[in-house]
This record gives C-alpha cells, structure tokens and sequence, in this order.
C-alpha cells in the first residue's frame, strides 16, 4: 500500500515536460499540480480521517483511501486541461490523507518500542520504493505510450489492493482503546501542549520543503540539465535517489533504535544533525561541472547525489517513531496526522511550487538550466530544520520519554 501511495503521489515529477507540452501549462502550474493541489487537501482531510480511525477501524479507513486515490490517479490520464488535472490531484490528496497515519499508529501496536524505528523504515522503504516506481516505471510508460497511460496504469493495481488490504490487515486494538475523546478540539489541545511534539511537527515541515522540492523536482532538473530523455532520467534518479534513500533509511532506523535505549533524545539529535550535513552535499550536487563523468558512464556529480540520499532517510523514521511515543496510546492516529499533514501542507505545497516560481524568473536569464538555481536556493532550507530538531530533544528533559496515559474529554 505504501508504494502506491508515493507512486500515485510523485509519478507527474518525470513528466513534467510532457504533460505541460500537452495540456499547455508553465512551470508554476506544474508546481502547484504537483504540491498545492494535493497538500491542502491532503492536510485538511488529514486529522479528520485519522480521527474516524482511532474511532472506528484503521483498516477500513485505510482501504477506503487506498480506493479513492487510486480512481482519482487514473482519472488524472483523462484530463483535459488544467482545472481536470487539478481536480484530480485534490482527489488524490483527500485519499492519501487516510492512510499514513492510521498506518503509523498500526505500527506502534504491533511492534515493541525498542524496534519501532525499524518497523516504520519499512513504510519509509515503501514509500521510496513508490517514488522509484513512479519515477522508473512512469518515465518509461511516458516515453513509450505517454503520460495518460502512465497515470491510468499506476492508479488501476491499487483499487484491487484496497480489497486486498481490508480483507487481511486487523486492527488489534482491544475496544477500551478505541474510545478517544469526543471533543476534537480537547484532543487537539492536549497534543500542543506536549512541547517536543509541537517542536518535532515544526521540525517536520521545515526538512520537508527541500526534501519534496528536490524529490518532485529532480528529475525535471536531470531532463533539462543532462538532457536526458523521461526513461532515463527516471532510472538515474533511482539509482541516485530513491534507492540510497531506501538504504539509509533501513541504516538509521537499525542504528537508531540502539541509541535511543540509551538516549531517546537521539530521535531528534540524528535529524538535527543529518539536516545540517545535507546543505554542503546538495548544493554540491546541483552546482558541479555535467561534463565530468567516472569512465563515461556516471556523472561525477551523481556521488554527492547519492550521498545525500543516503543521509536524507535518517529524519523520516526518527520522526515518525518519536511522534507516536510522546503522545497517548488512542491518539496515536491524530498525532501522526497532525505532523504529517501539516508537514505535507508546507513541504508538498512549497517545495515544489517555490522552485516551479523560481523556474519562470529565472528562466530568462538562464534558460533550462534555470531549474539548477532554483534547486540551489532551497537547499540552504535543512539549517532551519536542524535547530527545531535540537530544540525538541532539548525539550525532551533528560531523554526519558515516556507517553501519556490515554485521555477522554471528560478526563481533560
């Protein structure tokens, strides 16, 4: 589910070109199909859906997304202009929006806390897996039998996945934990005033503008930038992206989890300090010299790519990991949709729609390379992030986090 999840997602980054040539659209309007469009939804929708989970059944939620963003994906091949296309990627958010969070929750029940971090990499390798797939698969069914039949073909497996899921995932939850409070503004209230989880959301949405710029964006940058074609860009942006990113991500996650036995204030420590190593290794990457390659196979810049894919995985399952054990045991749904709504909002809606912006202004000045300035600018972004990471586990006391008792709103 995961994979078709970022799939679905990110598939319109390696067609860029294509589907702006046919439906006649600029940069910013992909830039804002990319990330406004699904963002707000997704973020609106977000905490009401993770409610209805925590009430109700988080499979069934889950399944019920899982079948709404899969039509909306397919129905974005038939668009004919660019209100169709927008509309379709809002359908997608509002399914996305249920399926992250009750997932995480699901996680923290099955899996003991000492090998949590683990266990939600996993949805991390999913999800990069998904943006592989999208990218791979996507550039090479656009080159092939173009956009509409990519988009169609990707959103068509996850209606029989939906079947799939509720029909075999369970909710163990025994019916005492499904009671959450019945005011959702209590509830709300209850979370912010967990200080480290209000530092670790801000936290969240800072890492998440570069990241989503550079996820949706990168492959645009390897088209225009290495002239390549959509097949291609989408096998060297998996080699260099997606794939280090599902490593890493397996790395940290194993790594951290030992030292967070000894410091949980390490969820927010090796974050912090990965975001401050990424400005160098971007910034690197996007500026350094095309004609240099290792035997002529693989640009030289490529490694620097790779090295920051690798490290770029450490915040996600730290984050998520941390999230869900600062909070209490029935509103783990919530305070999973809290932060990766609004993370998504401000990542997914900014990240690619500022540099989409930066594209148009800085096109005449510097053509198609226009999109390696933009990419530049908002790589300095992570800095902003690292000090919210320090500032959470500074909040977390001496490390010892130990989650709430659950809540009602009566009990608040």
């Amino acid at each position: 589910m995961s994979v078709f999840n970022t799939c679905d997602r990110t598939i319109l980054s390696v067609m860029v070109d294509e589907i702006s040539r046919d439906l006649a659209l600029d940069d910013r309007q992909m830039g804002f199909l990319m990330g406004l469009a699904f963002a707000v939804t997704y973020f609106l929708a977000g905490i009401p859906l993770a409610r209805l989970a925590d009430r109700w059944s988080r499979p069934k939620v889950v399944s019920l997304a899982l079948f709404t963003w899969s039509v909306m994906t397919a129905l974005g091949g038939m668009a004919q202009n660019f209100i169709q296309m927008a509309l379709t990627r809002v359908g997608v958010g509002f399914g996305e929006a249920g399926a992250s969070p009750p997932n995480q929750a699901m996680i923290a029940e099955y899996v003991p806390p000492e090998r949590r971090a683990r266990a939600m990499a996993l949805l991390t390798v999913g999800s990069i897996a998904g943006l592989a797939l999208g990218t791979v698969y996507g550039g090479w069914a656009s080159s092939n039998w173009g956009w509409r039949i990519a988009l169609i073909s990707v959103g068509l497996p996850g209606i029989f996945l939906a079947g799939l899921f509720v029909f075999t995932v369970r909710d163990y939850r025994q019916s005492d934990d499904r009671r959450v409070g019945d005011n959702l503004w209590l509830q709300m209230r209850e979370l912010a005033a967990i200080k480290p989880f209000v530092y670790l959301t801000i936290s969240a949405c800072l890492v998440s503008i570069p990241a989503m710029g550079r996820a949706l964006w990168e492959p645009t940058f390897l088209r225009r930038v290495y002239e390549m074609d959509a097949s291609q860009a989408g096998v060297w942006y998996f080699i260099t992206g997606a794939l280090p990113t599902a490593i890493g991500a397996l790395f940290f996650a194993y790594y951290i989890d030992k030292l967070a036995q000894r410091d949980k204030r390490w969820y927010a420590w090796l974050p912090g300090i990965v975001s401050v190593v990424l400005v160098p290794l971007t910034i690197t990457f996007y500026l350094y010299p095309t004609d240099l390659s290792f035997f002529g196979i693989m640009p030289q810049a490529f490694i620097w790519s790779i090295a920051a894919s690798l490290l770029g995985a450490a915040w996600t399952p730290a984050t998520m990991t941390l999230a869900v054990q600062l909070v209490p045991g029935n509103s783990r749904s919530v305070a999973a949709a809290t932060w990766s709504m609004l993370a998504s909002l401000i990542g997914t809606g900014l990240g690619p729609l500022v540099v989409g912006d930066l594209n148009a202004r800085l096109e005449p000045a510097y053509g198609t390379e226009a999109v390696r300035y933009s990419l530049v600018a908002l790589s300095a972004a992570p800095l902003a992030a690292a000090a919210m990471y320090f500032l959470t586990a500074r909040a977390m006391g001496d490390g010892k986090v130990v989650g709430k008792q659950p809540l009602t709103a009566r009990s608040i």
